[in-house]
């Protein structure tokens, strides 16, 4: 909320998923201990909602929808919606006086995004992933600045673009190094907030035909509606060299890392950024829809020596189970893994990010001043 002593209010936007969520999360929590206020606009009863009013951000709720790759009727009624959530963003920047729009990615956060040229301040993009998704190629046409986390990502956006890393909580690179214990290795499944159907399908199976000399310990994000199956599966596969503890969503990520050696995960680019933060060895499973993006960001890990990638066309196959069973027995190459992923992270990119935005937003801010004055 706004206090009478501040320098000025960021407002960022963006939702969907937790990974368009956490990194703006990061930097607000900088820019709060910069003596900036932060405030948020998404959308109502969503991800994001519950995770920035947990942060204890001040959240704004506007309609936003899907535009791209929808029929002639819904592509006019997402218009529509985004053109009315535009006009009503603008209004609420004004209200808020913001300084800057900071938009951490999906169509979520294309209303707020497009209505800081309606108020007349900033806008800076976030672009976490080797490839820019859609809204942001499309919202760099109206962008300040944008910061990425990968070169590769740079060209494919119309504004200018500065190599920053991907911001990640504090909480990740407060994380102690890599101890393995000498009989178990403990796994921890990340398959997305809603959680992943093939990682929920098939790991179970490779856990049962991986584990043996080395106990395997798995703690599995199934999603929260799929926790009973999950679980059944499990039991259906069991070993005495196999536990297994099913939950449908882990809010402390960062201490679920610290409890366990090897991550795996889908390949996401904050989730990536954060196991690099937390030090710890993974298995990456892209997801096939998103496959360009998150195979790059798994490469970028498998070529630090920080992780192994597998396919999820591969899950079933025995050349999959055979490359776990070989990584969970050998603790070598785990504790060297470990070791690459830290050596990979950047826990200074969300104070860096958050020193310039305030550059930029001081700066516009500077701007309307002179305008008005």
């Amino acid at each position: 909320m706004s206090t009478g002593n501040h320098r000025g209010t960021v407002v960022f936007s963006g939702g969907g998923t937790g990974g368009h969520v956490f990194p703006g999360l990061a930097v607000a929590d900088e820019l709060r201990t910069l003596g900036w206020n932060a405030a948020w606009i998404g959308r109502r009863g969503s991800l994001e909602e519950r995770l920035v009013a947990s942060a204890g951000v001040e959240f704004r709720a506007l309609p936003a929808r899907p535009f791209m790759d929808r029929g002639g009727g819904q592509r006019a009624v997402a218009l529509a919606v985004l053109l009315l959530s535009t006009l009503r963003a603008a209004v609420l920047l004004r209200r808020l006086g913001a300084a800057l729009v900071f938009a951490t990615g999906g169509y979520v956060c294309a209303p707020a995004a497009l209505a800081s040229r309606l108020h007349g301040c900033g806008l800076y993009l976030l672009e976490p992933n080797a490839e820019s998704g859609a809204a942001n190629r499309t919202l760099s046409r109206f962008a300040t600045e944008a910061g990425v986390a990968f070169e590769s990502a740079a060209g494919d956006l119309a504004c200018e673009a500065r190599l920053v890393g991907v911001p990640v909580r504090r909480a990740f690179g407060e994380i102690d190094e890599l101890r393995l214990s000498d009989d178990r290795v403990r796994v921890l499944v990340l398959g997305g907030s809603q959680g992943s159907d093939a990682l929920n399908r098939h790991l179970p199976g490779l856990f049962a035909r991986a584990a043996g000399p080395v106990r395997v310990d798995v703690t599995h994000q199934s999603g929260p509606a799929r926790v009973d199956e999950t679980r059944d599966r499990y039991r259906d596969v069991a070993t005495p060299e196999l536990s297994s503890r099913v939950t449908g969503f882990i809010r402390d990520t960062a201490g679920a890392m610290q409890a366990h050696d090897l991550i795996v995960s889908r390949a996401g680019a904050v989730t990536t950024a954060e196991i690099a933060a937390a030090g710890r060895p993974a298995v990456y499973v892209p997801l096939p829809m998103a496959a360009g993006h998150q195979r790059g960001n798994a490469r970028a890990m498998v070529e630090a020596g920080a992780a192994i990638l597998v396919e999820q066309d591969d899950l079933l196959g025995e050349t999959a189970t055979d490359r776990c069973a070989r990584l969970i027995a050998d603790r070598g190459r785990l504790l060297a893994m470990a070791a690459a992923a830290r050596g990979l992270n950047r826990n200074d990119a969300a104070r860096d990010i958050a020193t310039r935005v305030c550059e930029i937003a001081e700066r516009g801010t500077s701007g309307r001043r002179e305008r008005t004055g």
